[in-house]
Order: C-alpha cells, then structure tokens, then sequence
C-alpha cells in the first residue's frame, strides 16, 4: 500500500510584478507537464503581507498517493519549478526571492524540508 505523502511548496517575492511572472511562468509548467488538466488550480492567489511588501503564494499538494502519475507528474513540475527559481535568484537579489519545499502527512516519515532557497 502506498502512502499519502503531501508536498507543498511556497515562495516568497519581494516584488509584485516579479511575483506575478514567476506564479504565471509555473502556472504555465503544471498546464503543459501535467496530465491531470486542472493541476494548473493547485496554485494559490499571491497574497500581500500587512507589512514590508512581501508577496506570497503557494503549490498545495495533489492528494495523490506517492508513485501514482499525478504524484509523478507533480514531483517532476516542483522540481522544474525550483529551477525556474534558483535560475531566477541568479539575476534578483539574495533577498527578493526565498522559497521552501516540505513535505509532510507520511505515515512513516516525519515531515521534512527538501529544498529551500
């Protein structure tokens, strides 16, 4: 039997228009590398924080249970998504972006930071 295991990743931005791009950029990346048509609706509005203008949103999990296609698929579209990110952090400052990759609700695994930049 194969486990629940929920990923989620969220980013962080310190410029609006940038955030907008990059939630447009990995909109686009769900829409065209994932089967399930809809995975494109796992990607939060970006939310404004009530100070200092940060700007978030976030890639909830898919539900699915790991090694099935739709884990897959989002397994393959988080890590594309973390290269559009660092590649992106390349040309902003250290500070604009930050991002982090969790995962948690496994039966047999306590919930883990897998990436975060």
């Amino acid at each position: 039997m194969r486990n629940i295991r929920h990923h989620i990743l969220v980013i962080t931005v310190s410029d609006l228009k940038l955030a907008e791009k990059l939630r447009l950029e990995i909109s686009e990346l769900y829409k065209k590398n994932m089967e399930a048509k809809n995975g494109f609706k796992l990607i939060s509005p970006i939310v404004e924080s009530l100070i200092n203008h940060y700007y978030t949103f976030f890639i909830a999990p898919d539900g699915s249970k790991e090694g099935y296609d739709l884990s897959e698929d989002g397994d393959r579209i988080r890590q594309k998504t973390i290269e559009l990110l660092e590649a992106t952090k390349q040309n902003v400052d250290s500070h604009s972006l930050n991002y982090i990759e969790i995962f948690y609700g496994d039966d047999s695994l306590p919930a883990q930071i897998l990436h975060q930049g």
